[in-house]
């Protein structure tokens, strides 16, 4: 018998089941990614907020336990327009790309933070933010990046332009579209004012190829919001 009391999670999706019912995945902090049963809460299920860090209670023997009770342990957030479909869009990462029930706290923690800034930030800013929160992403489930050497291991050179090839990392080339100095800034975490629209949009389009080869043909229904172009 499983028994696990007040573990923070995050609702990442949800859908009905059995008439009265919810079927809810959670992205837990000790126990990664779980599906639970919210029994006879469908006409309540505004109570079991998205984008809010919760503690929840579940039990069970089988494969498919019962929420059993939840409380919130976040303050309150509202997310409306873009900033309501980049939360969006990184639940549906999280859904698609998280292993079940295996931990993963700095993924964790990463998302918390994403959600708690968006709102104080200007579009550029979080742009960067999204990109940081994909590259952690990655990185945790084993495609990380080393954004500070080239293919043959030598420094990134500022100075040069760089292709990204899959499964080879960063080729200098004359017709690269990556600068260098960019992919400098991401390795040190540098700020965002370092960065103009140019290569947030280069980085944008870094990701999309790397996350594109995890998940497969399958197109993210978030993107037809807002990601299209």
């Amino acid at each position: 018998m499983t028994k696990i009391d007040l573990t923070p999670a995050f609702l990442i999706h949800r859908r009905m089941y059995q008439g009265s019912s919810l079927l809810l995945d959670f992205f837990t902090r000790h126990y990664g990614k779980i599906r639970l049963v919210a029994r006879g809460v469908r006409s309540n299920k505004t109570a079991l907020q998205m984008f809010q860090c919760l503690n929840i209670s579940y039990r069970g023997r089988s494969d498919l336990k019962n929420l059993t009770d939840w409380e919130s342990n976040d303050q309150p957030r509202r997310l409306l327009g873009n900033d309501l479909v980049l939360a969006m869009y990184t639940n549906e990462l999280l859904s698609r790309l998280l292993p079940e029930a295996e931990k993963h706290q700095k993924i964790f923690d990463g998302y918390w933070s994403f959600l708690r800034i968006i709102n104080e930030q200007s579009e550029t800013e979080k742009e960067y933010s999204l990109r940081l929160f994909e590259n952690l992403l990655l990185k945790e489930l084993g495609y990380g990046l080393e954004f500070n050497k080239d293919s043959q291991g030598k420094p990134i050179d500022s100075e040069l332009e760089y292709q990204f090839k899959e499964d080879i990392g960063f080729v200098p080339s004359v017709d690269g579209n990556i600068p260098g100095e960019v992919l400098i800034v991401v390795q040190n975490g540098g700020d965002n004012d370092l960065l103009n629209v140019d290569h947030l949009s280069i980085l944008k389009k870094l990701n999309r190829k790397r996350l594109r080869s995890i998940l497969g043909e399958k197109p993210l229904k978030s993107r037809e919001l807002f990601f299209a172009n």
